[in-house]
């Protein structure tokens, strides 16, 4: 398709948007009060949607479809390809390489807060989140639960806990009565099947990009002996499955 060679001959999906995206721009009007820009991740999600490959997406699986594929195999391995290369620059870039994306929502189970902290051995930086019990040296007898975390760990365990969690049909269902006022069209298989596409919305997004979505996403992170327990802000999931749902135009 011409918007997909597009994506490849620009290589970067902000100029790409500029140039030719920008005819399918929709403005806030009193007819279309809801409607919002066709911005990087519509794009991005545009170029991730395997429908137009001829496949069928049921629960994060592809199945092969009954429809005729629209872009060719090489075409979309080429696009894939420039979006792994600009995802690889961008973090290369990003002024924080490896940021914290639990900062400020860890807690112990005391209600302790556990900050981000780091050290160096050569080359190499381990990051881990340390309760202020541990960093004040207060007494052992006041202390309740761990007070050290490695960074990368306990980033992908709430990471895997808010992607099971996307996935459940409770989550579903309070997502689908947040967005009834502002999209009725949306019922809980669509919402569901859209909060299933998570995974390539975060390859999709650099770490700075990730902790922001974090942060819009969970409330609290609880770390105590028995595990992680993470609690999801209900206004952010609304406006994560609203971004990743199918337009008005494409459930017509």
């Amino acid at each position: 398709m011409n918007w997909c060679a597009g994506y490849l001959r620009t290589g970067t999906s902000r100029r790409r948007l500029k140039t030719v995206y920008r005819c399918r721009t929709i403005c806030r009007t009193e007819e279309f009060p809801h409607s919002r820009s066709y911005d990087k991740t519509s794009l991005l999600k545009t170029l991730h949607n395997k429908v137009y490959r001829g496949l069928a997406v049921h629960k994060g699986t592809a199945y092969p479809g009954e429809h005729d594929a629209i872009i060719d195999e090489t075409l979309w391995d080429d696009v894939h390809d420039v979006i792994a290369n600009n995802r690889s620059r961008r973090v290369a870039v990003a002024k924080e390489p490896s940021p914290a994306l639990l900062r400020g929502l860890i807690f112990t189970e005391t209600g302790v807060a556990m900050t981000p902290h780091h050290t160096k051995k050569g080359t190499r930086r381990y990051r881990y989140y340390v309760s202020m019990d541990a960093i004040k040296k207060r007494p052992k007898a006041e202390i309740r639960g761990p007070q050290r975390l490695p960074g990368g760990m306990v980033e992908d365990a709430v990471v895997g806990e808010i992607r099971r969690l996307l996935r459940t049909p409770e989550v579903a269902a309070r997502v689908s009565r947040t967005l009834r006022k502002d999209r009725p069209d949306l019922g809980e298989a669509a919402i569901s099947a859209s909060l299933t596409q998570f995974d390539d919305m975060w390859k999709a997004l650099i770490p700075a990009e990730q902790a922001r979505v974090v942060r819009l996403l969970v409330a609290r992170v609880t770390a105590s002996d028995a595990g992680l327990a993470v609690d999801l802000r209900h206004e952010g999931l609304g406006a994560i499955a609203a971004l990743m749902a199918p337009a008005k135009s494409e459930l017509a």
